[in-house]
């Protein structure tokens, strides 16, 4: 470290005795602690930081207190003098420099044992300036020596070994929290991805400013969730949603199996029922609320929704009704919901022999294997149709027609699009098991069949009061008229007056105005009227929209719903 222009001239650091040559590596112990390894840039600038305060403190402090192991080069003091101003125009005559011994390299003032030997004069004490010898000027025949750089070496190790000590560190560390034979291919955090944006939106139409915010907040995200998850045919995440009991958790799986049971069967059909956008329109009717701060919301849901396959145009249900049950802090600790995709789970859950997740997988698994049976059946119909669509066709004979357009233009009167309507001059039974076989019946007798009183109960189709009546008059009503499998029977059973349809025929062959029924597991459980069929780019029926009451639809596609086994109900006409 000689000849540094901080330090006084003329003077080398020979190593004294028990003294460390690691200027720069003695104080990185103390410096690197290594109480955070990871933290390497920050730990490193306050290294190099420390390490240069330290050198300054040794450097002023060796400068006030010089050691007895310091030596001098041979020659005169390099110590200088302030310049004294000129106390006459005449020019100081100077005695000549006196010529200094060759500096020598640091190296070889260190290592060097012949320089421990040289013999050195010990600095003069100090003099007053007035008898101080004056400065000789220097030979100009000499060539002037070029003031010597202090060496960048020092600082580079300093820098170097910070860095090895640095990186040694965070591999120490890293080794330690890793286990042996650790696979660190998933130690490095992925992002995660973004969440697909939502395609539709959710809406309080009245009574949700009587909810605490949580619970509106939750709503909203519970029905976004399970519609964005539709939309793509794919099962729902909504455990955070719920609260932490078992019942809870339960609950939560139930409502993710029956979305993600409906999103199967929709992603088997012929065409594409992903959706496109949608809106939810939620009405409050009646709130309950606990002594511990929760709460129990009973509400109607409603939607309007665009399937790809459709272009644009929107399919309507409403009148779905859900009761929640939620915590003090918003979580959902019950839900109940009356639409076929939640009815249908429930239903198979409930005489599963396990409960919980494994109860799950079972009823998913029992409800998949017959869908997918019950659509490869209706893909076989559509291909014995598209191979002979003549040869389908009924030949039971009726002398009176059936207005199919008066039908189908009924059934759009009374199917509200937010909120259910029903006719006030017939019977409304959706709280005896559902409206839906009373709307077609309204249908088909708004198309011109008449109602029929004759025969037994099972050959009558009638509706004069709510009071059932299986006598052939005028009075009453038979079960018929409101029943699925009832109406059904008599579609089957009746001969002569009355209604002339067909059952179980070729679906492909249905028309607007037929009545298709819905099932599971050998039980018909839904009536619909057909309003319009759907042909695909050859022309050929690919798919039907329906109407419907409990639930309230319209435009809806047939292969939308959650019961994947349908049969049809050909209108003809009747006979007077």
């Amino acid at each position: 470290m000689a000849g540094r222009k901080d330090q006084t001239p003329g003077l080398i650091y020979p190593k004294a005795p028990g003294e460390n040559r690691g200027l720069f590596l003695r104080p990185a112990a103390k410096i690197y602690n290594f109480a955070s390894p990871f933290d390497t840039v920050s730990l490193h600038r306050r290294g190099i930081i420390r390490l240069i305060e330290i050198y300054r403190q040794r450097r002023n402090e060796t400068m006030a207190n010089p050691p007895e192991s310091w030596k001098y080069h041979s020659g005169a003091s390099r110590q200088r003098t302030p310049r004294q101003p000129a106390q006459s125009a005449q020019p100081v005559r100077r005695a000549p420099a006196r010529r200094a011994a060759p500096r020598r390299s640091s190296l070889e003032a260190r290592y060097a044992p012949q320089a421990q030997k040289r013999q050195v004069r010990r600095p003069a004490p100090p003099q007053p300036a007035a008898q101080r010898p004056v400065q000789r000027r220097a030979n100009p025949a000499r060539p002037a020596r070029r003031k010597r750089r202090a060496s960048p070496l020092p600082w580079a190790l300093a820098a170097l070994v910070s860095c090895l000590i640095l990186g040694f560190t965070y591999v120490w560390s890293a080794r330690e929290a890793l286990p042996v034979g650790a696979d660190v291919s998933g130690a490095v955090s992925q992002p995660e991805p973004a969440p697909a944006p939502s395609v539709g939106e959710c809406v309080f139409r009245s009574g949700g400013d009587e909810l605490p915010q949580e619970v509106q907040d939750t709503l909203t995200e519970w029905f976004v969730r399970c519609y964005d998850a539709s939309a793509r045919l794919e099962a729902p995440e909504l455990d955070d949603l719920y609260g932490p009991g078992a019942a809870a958790q339960e609950a939560c799986l139930l409502d993710e199996a029956s979305v993600d049971f409906i999103s199967q069967v929709r992603a088997m059909q012929p065409v594409d029922l992903t959706m496109t956008g949608f809106t939810i329109g939620l009405t409050v009717e009646e709130t309950s609320w606990e002594s511990d701060g929760g709460c129990t919301v009973t509400l109607q849901e409603d939607d309007q929704i665009q399937f790809a396959f459709l272009n644009g145009r929107t399919s309507s249900s409403c009148g779905i009704e859900n009761t929640f049950t939620f915590s003090a802090d918003g979580k959902i600790l019950a839900h109940e919901k009356t639409e076929d995709g939640f009815n249908l789970v429930r239903d198979v859950y409930s005489h599963q022999s396990s409960s919980g997740e494994a109860g799950i997988k079972s009823t998913l698994s029992q409800l998949m294997s017959a869908a997918k049976s019950d659509v490869d059946k209706l893909a076989s119909q559509r291909q014995e149709y598209l191979a002979n669509p003549s040869g389908q066709s009924s030949i039971q004979a009726c002398n009176m027609a059936y207005d199919r357009q008066a039908a189908v233009d009924y059934a759009r009167q009374w199917v509200g699009l937010t909120a259910m309507t029903r006719n006030p001059k017939w019977g409304i039974y959706d709280d005896y098991g559902g409206n839906c076989n009373n709307f077609t019946s309204q249908c088909l007798y708004a198309g011109g069949i008449p109602m029929d009183i004759y025969g037994y109960d099972t050959q009558q189709w009638k509706w004069y009061s709510d009071v059932p009546n299986s006598y052939s008059e005028a009075r009453g009503r038979s079960s018929s008229w409101s029943g699925v499998d009832e109406f059904y029977t008599y579609v089957n059973e009746n001969s002569g007056y009355g209604l002339a349809a067909e059952a179980d025929g070729n679906l492909y062959t249905a028309q607007p105005g037929d009545v298709l029924q819905y099932g599971a597991d050998g039980e018909w459980k839904h009536s619909v009227l057909v309003t319009e069929v759907v042909n695909d780019a050859n022309g050929q029926p690919v798919e039907f929209l329906i109407a419907s009451n409990t639930t309230d639809r319209i435009d809806w596609p047939m292969s939308a719903y959650a019961y994947a086994d349908v049969r049809l109900i050909h209108v003809l006409g009747y006979n007077n």
